[in-house]
């Protein structure tokens, strides 16, 4: 994250004195801090982001958010948060407050921390904090942490994956066309009176649509000529279907490669399953401890896939909700499975079938609903839960202290 130091007038004791704050924004961060500042006694006014609508009133969005900010007494605030989820409504806030001169401290919440220092350099008041960065260490630390677990109920494991088997169609095509050579190869043999070596070379010129002419057939019987053009049309049928289907492979092959969907035989890895904006800092985080890490993304493009594969990290493009994916990525011998998709059920149902996979797999799931994880933590003896607004709710409210 960028932490930006601001200058001491803004955050002496004095403008702490008064114990009063403003939150900006929806979303789990912006309501958790609100019920941790209020434990704390501080007096707190949320503003969840109201959903314009384009010209509804002759004013622009920009427009319409200054007004909101013109009609509170913003210097009885000793702090105000931007913590909505979308970096873009936090910047539009920013620049409110910005046109608007106001002087009181501000912490924002951006996952984009490029734009950290150009904000700054124009608003000076200003604080800002990636959650994600500051909650990744949490999930990784959690990698470490001595835990004994029993699980109360026996887990049945599914049936193993059977795949179809190879595809032999190339292959009978392929003998097909070598029955119609043999075939073809004797009759003209028995039937122009030629040896065996002039009968293959005169299938496999005639095959390979050559036509030297050196053995021709104007003068052989109707059925040699009928026999001719039907291993001319087959040969061609033959040859069209077989380099098709061996092209078609190749390519397939190919492309399964470029999205990491291959068999992996590592030992001792991490998964990650969810390449958002914190399972990236995750990723981050466990590259910085050395470890191997093979990660599940459903988006084939995502920007954040390909910048991790220049750093040489395996990504499976793939529903991590699969047995097959979760089988491929070898999840039977990984040391853990960190699943942080933005959707607590989705994470749950990838953990539970990552333990139908290996019963004793370390699971570190990211839950929004605190009661839920608790719950699920108690019925469904899931090892670690943690949530990203839990992990950075008390990081931004230690900044008025």
């Amino acid at each position: 994250s960028i932490i930006i130091s601001l200058p001491q007038p803004y955050w002496g004791p004095k403008a702490m004195e008064n114990r009063k704050i403003l939150i900006i924004g929806s979303g789990h961060l912006a309501n958790r801090l609100q019920l941790l500042a209020e434990s704390r006694g501080f007096a707190c006014e949320h503003i969840q982001n109201p959903k314009f609508q384009p010209d509804q009133d002759g004013k622009t969005v920009f427009e319409r958010i200054s007004g909101i900010l013109k009609g509170l007494d913003l210097e009885s605030f000793s702090m105000a948060y931007l913590l909505d989820d979308k970096d873009e409504q936090n910047l539009e806030f920013i620049i409110a407050l910005m046109r608007l001169g106001v002087k009181m401290p501000v912490t924002a919440s951006l996952f984009n921390e490029n734009v950290a220092p150009h904000l700054q350099a124009a608003y000076p008041n200003l604080k800002i904090l990636n959650p994600a960065r500051m909650a990744a260490p949490a999930f990784v630390e959690a990698l470490y942490e001595p835990v004994t677990r029993t699980l109360r109920y026996e887990v049945k494991l599914p049936e193993p994956i059977k795949g179809k088997g190879p595809d032999r169609l190339v292959w009978k095509l392929i003998g097909a066309f070598g029955a119609l050579i043999i075939f073809t190869t004797i009759y003209f043999h028995n039937s122009e009176h030629i040896s065996w070596l002039d009968a293959i070379y005169f299938v496999v010129v005639t095959v390979a649509s050559v036509g030297y002419g050196d053995i021709s057939l104007l003068h052989s019987s109707d059925m040699s000529k009928v026999i001719n053009i039907i291993l001319i049309i087959s040969a061609m049928v033959f040859i069209w279907m077989i380099f098709s289907l061996v092209i078609d492979r190749i390519i397939k092959k190919r492309m399964q490669l470029s999205l990491g969907q291959r068999k992996y035989t590592y030992r001792n890895h991490i998964v990650v399953c969810g390449l958002g904006r914190l399972g990236y800092c995750v990723v981050e985080e466990l590259l910085k401890k050395g470890e191997k890490v093979v990660v599940i993304e459903v988006d084939e493009d995502s920007d954040k896939a390909d910048q991790l594969r220049m750093r040489g990290v395996d990504v499976y493009i793939g529903n991590a909700r699969s047995f097959a994916v979760l089988a491929d990525v070898n999840v039977v011998h990984a040391q853990a499975l960190i699943s942080v998709i933005d959707n607590d059920y989705i994470n749950l149902e990838v953990g539970l079938n990552a333990r139908s996979l290996r019963p004793d797999l370390r699971l570190i799931l990211r839950m929004f609903d605190e009661m839920m994880a608790r719950q699920v933590k108690d019925d469904l003896d899931i090892l670690l839960t943690l949530s990203m607004s839990a992990q950075a709710d008390e990081k931004f409210l230690d900044l008025l202290d």
